[in-house]
């Protein structure tokens, strides 16, 4: 009953906070978010790290990464040799690990004295590289390594 019976002063109400001059406006736009009930209010949840190092730690993960690649790409592969003479030769013609492997199993196979002497000549490298074929089987693809070998010394 006490609802009914303010019933009659509503639109006077109405008038009146449309009356009333207010900063922001209406009052009925002005809600702040302690007004809210709780299951209203939005939650944020701000993370423990920010994220300017998670960037730093992924942009350091990149680096390390690349430095990886860059050192394995780059580095000078270890072919078992005895002398630096022949590895100085090896270099000097810019022959990749394959072919040093190579030269210096068929050298090994000829029993060289030292595996330099395959460098001396084209009839040496022949010689030897017949010496080894009677002692080694050669697979097909260390035939065309012997070619591109002898190109690369002696053809050029």
């Amino acid at each position: 009953m006490s609802f009914l019976h303010h019933m009659d002063r509503l639109p006077l109400l109405a008038v009146f906070t449309e009356s009333v001059p207010h900063p922001s406006g209406l009052l009925m736009n002005v809600t702040r978010m302690t007004d809210l009930a709780p299951q209203y209010e939005t939650t944020v949840n701000h993370s423990a790290i920010p994220i300017v190092v998670l960037v730093g730690i992924a942009i350091a993960l990149v680096a390390i990464g690349g430095a990886l690649t860059w050192h394995y790409r780059t580095r000078e592969p270890e072919v078992p040799t005895s002398d630096a003479l022949t590895m100085e030769l090896c270099r000097a013609h810019c022959l990749p690990i394959y072919h040093r492997g190579l030269i210096v199993r068929l050298a090994a196979a000829a029993e060289l004295p030292h595996t330099a002497e395959m460098f001396l000549s084209a009839s040496h490298f022949d010689n030897a590289v017949a010496k080894a074929k009677q002692v080694v089987r050669l697979r097909r693809h260390h035939q065309s390594w012997l070619g591109e070998i002898r190109r690369t010394l002696f053809d050029s």
